[in-house]
């Protein structure tokens, strides 16, 4: 009987045994899993944040690349808006000058006394700039050769030939051209001048042949005096801005800034008719004044 019993607990004891190891090993290799996981994880992490770092950049990479090229696109788009609304002001800026020309022009032909044709400058020789001009009205208009071409500014010059539709002008700058004047504060009728091209001052003017007593300052309008038949008395020729002595100290002369911007005409006008104020007497010095001083071409 009590073999038996001690044979029970004999078999107990084992079996408690036997599971206290069974425990300890599971619990070992527990521990022996999470270490391996540990050590895994150990090793994987910053591996596995290099390459999501490097994905990251990749990406953003191309996101890049992306945006780049929409704002080229985008810039390329407001380079050509900025471009024509440029184009748009610069057309603007020329209406409004042209604008204000014939605005200026319309009224000179409304108040003048002459009859006029206006004109466009159609072209000018580069090499003779303050010389010729050609416009685009001719013969056919009823254009004639000697007729005087004006601005609302003042005188330009006149027809020297014309074609069916178009004319050349020789200018007042042209040093071959010569047009008898007198000072308009003054006007003495026996202090007539000749206004020519001044060759050592290309763009302006010199009045020579001046008495010398002639009453001639700095600032004085000068304008056409009538003589010799071409150029109608009063029109505007310039302004003086220096006087003195000719070379022999015998007469007076003078530098004229023209009233015309040479450099800047587009349209003029031709005078077709004016009234008729030179007299025989005026007629026969302008005459005499152009076998002296080559008068009026």
């Amino acid at each position: 009987m009590l073999g038996k019993t001690a044979l029970r607990l004999l078999k107990g004891a084992l079996v408690v045994v036997i599971l206290l190891i069974v425990i300890n090993y599971t619990g070992g290799e527990g521990m022996r899993l999470t270490l391996g996981e540990d050590l895994f994880l150990t090793v994987v992490t910053p591996v596995q944040g290099f390459f999501s770092r490097a994905g990251a950049q990749v990406a953003n990479f191309f996101t890049g690349i992306f945006e780049f090229r929409q704002i080229q696109e985008e810039n390329a788009m407001l380079r050509e808006e900025l471009a024509k609304m440029r184009d748009l002001s610069y057309q603007l800026s020329e209406l409004q000058k042209e604008n204000y020309r014939l605005r200026e022009l319309l009224g000179f032909e409304e108040r003048t006394k002459y009859k006029l044709l206006p004109a466009e400058v159609i072209a000018r020789d580069p090499s003779y700039w303050f010389e010729t001009i050609t416009i685009n009205k001719g013969s056919a208009d009823g254009l004639e050769k000697n007729m005087a071409v004006v601005t609302h500014e003042g005188l330009v010059g006149s027809v020297i030939d014309t074609t069916a539709t178009s004319a050349r002008i020789q200018l007042l700058t042209d040093s071959r051209k010569a047009v008898s004047a007198l000072v308009q504060r003054s006007r003495e009728p026996g202090e007539v001048g000749i206004v020519e091209g001044n060759p050592e001052l290309r763009g302006f003017l010199r009045m020579v042949n001046l008495p010398a007593e002639a009453n001639i300052q700095i600032g004085d309008t000068i304008i056409s005096s009538g003589l010799g038949g071409v150029f109608p008395k009063g029109l505007v020729i310039g302004q003086v801005v220096e006087t003195g002595k000719d070379q022999y100290g015998l007469l007076q002369q003078a530098i004229i800034k023209p009233a015309v911007n040479f450099n800047r005409l587009e349209e003029v006008f031709v005078l077709l008719a004016a009234p008729n104020q030179t007299s025989d007497e005026e007629f026969s010095e302008a005459d005499h004044l152009e076998e002296e001083g080559d008068g009026e071409e």
